[in-house]
């Protein structure tokens, strides 16, 4: 359950974008993931190799997935996020059941969310703008109490942030729509825990099979409700 509830604090900040062949972003982005300890309780090694030190997202306009390279426990773990059914499905390599959660099911309390028009960083060879969010989990028995994460974005990659309005989870409805766009690097603070950061590496535009957004059909799908 620790490993899940890892996971599932990981999944929400995670990476935003979708896709029209010709106004959204359609294709795949890969990721490298570098952690920092916070607490002499987890160790760097431990969430490299429970949640990988890098995924890859795979992204359309209504939909996206994204698959962490994980070697622990439950091998890696795929994420399909269908904003067109406003439900989250998480798979781990090594389990028989898939996860299914619909949106709005977690339960936080805003703090702030800002623009930092200054705070510039490089990725592939273009300045990003970023932005920055701050909430408190204020679901039972949390992972993490308070979250902060800084994300930065390149206006060239275009979502549909209507799409987003009901994807609430880490509220990126709200980053989505003042931003607009994907997020290319992730810096992730969990409470007094660790710290990750995110980092695109490479962006591919090519169109991706539906396939890729489905869930597993030799797997059992359990959906999971809101406490």
């Amino acid at each position: 359950m620790k490993q899940l509830k890892i996971f599932q604090a990981f999944i929400v900040f995670i990476c935003i974008s979708m896709t029209n062949a010709q106004e959204y972003f359609e294709g795949k982005i890969e990721y490298t993931v570098t952690y920092e300890t916070l607490s002499p309780d987890i160790y760097v090694s431990y969430l490299e190799k429970e949640i990988g030190t890098s995924f890859t997202a795979y992204i359309q306009e209504d939909r996206f997935a994204m698959i962490y390279h994980a070697t622990g426990e439950q091998g890696w773990m795929k994420t399909i996020i269908r904003l067109d059914e406003n439900y989250t499905y998480v798979e781990f390599e090594k389990s028989d059941v898939i996860i299914k959660t619909k949106f709005g099911s977690q339960d936080y309390n805003f703090i702030a969310l800002k623009r930092n028009p200054k705070d510039q960083k490089e990725i592939l060879g273009e300045l990003c703008e970023s932005v920055s969010i701050e909430y408190d989990d204020q679901n039972s028995d949390p992972f993490y109490k308070n979250f902060k994460g800084t994300y930065y974005f390149n206006p060239k990659y275009k979502l549909n942030t209507k799409l987003y309005k009901n994807y609430t989870e880490g509220f990126w409805n709200l980053i989505t729509e003042e931003t607009g766009t994907i997020s290319l690097r992730n810096e992730s603070e969990y409470g007094n825990l660790f710290k990750s950061v995110e980092q695109a590496t490479s962006i591919e535009q090519k169109s991706i099979p539906n396939v890729m957004f489905e869930p597993n059909k030799s797997k059992k799908v359990y959906e999971k409700h809101k406490q």
